[in-house]
């Protein structure tokens, strides 16, 4: 699959680590995608160590995928608070943990949801989501989650012993 990633933006994301950080891993994710849960607990608790030591930022895009059961991942995406960075990514690793209990709820269901999680509605998150959409067609991102370190590209189910060899070979 050949990728356009001179049309990666750093915008309408989730920043975790330094700006100044050499080495800037782009993840499109989906809150309800079972592969994006696995990346999320399995491989990238790998870049914690990076990440304190100021040498990697992940910039975390959710991909509003209009694929079931995805969808109420993306209803659940209107509410998350990306002014907040830190809490909203506690937040996330949460919803992941939890995905198999609200990930099985109907779309009518997940404001209410939201609600329980403390969550509101935020109001530019819909325009934010299309900017999303746009940069995915431009780059030809199809599948949640694609992680880009560098210019390798992570589809799908993410293999943690390639993925470290990707990121180490920076360093």
């Amino acid at each position: 699959m050949s990728f356009h990633l001179d049309q990666i933006t750093y915008e309408d994301s989730i920043k975790i680590g330094s700006d100044h950080a050499p080495l800037k891993i782009v993840e499109y994710i989906s809150l309800r995608c079972p592969d994006s849960k696995n990346y999320e607990e399995n491989v990238a608790p790998f870049l914690n160590e990076y990440i304190k030591k100021g040498k990697v930022q992940r910039i975390l895009k959710h991909f509003d995928k209009a694929k079931y059961p995805l969808e109420v991942g993306n209803v659940l995406n209107q509410y998350l608070d990306y002014s907040t960075p830190v809490e909203t990514f506690r937040l996330i690793k949460k919803l992941f943990e939890e995905q198999n209990t609200w990930g099985s709820n109907r779309l009518s269901q997940i404001p209410h949801i939201a609600k329980d999680y403390g969550l509101t509605l935020q109001t530019k998150n819909r325009e934010q989501a299309q900017r999303v959409a746009k940069e995915i067609n431009t780059i030809n991102v199809e599948n949640v989650p694609t992680v880009f370190v560098g210019e390798v590209a992570f589809v799908e189910t993410i293999n943690l012993d390639e993925f470290k060899e990707t990121v180490e070979s920076y360093f």
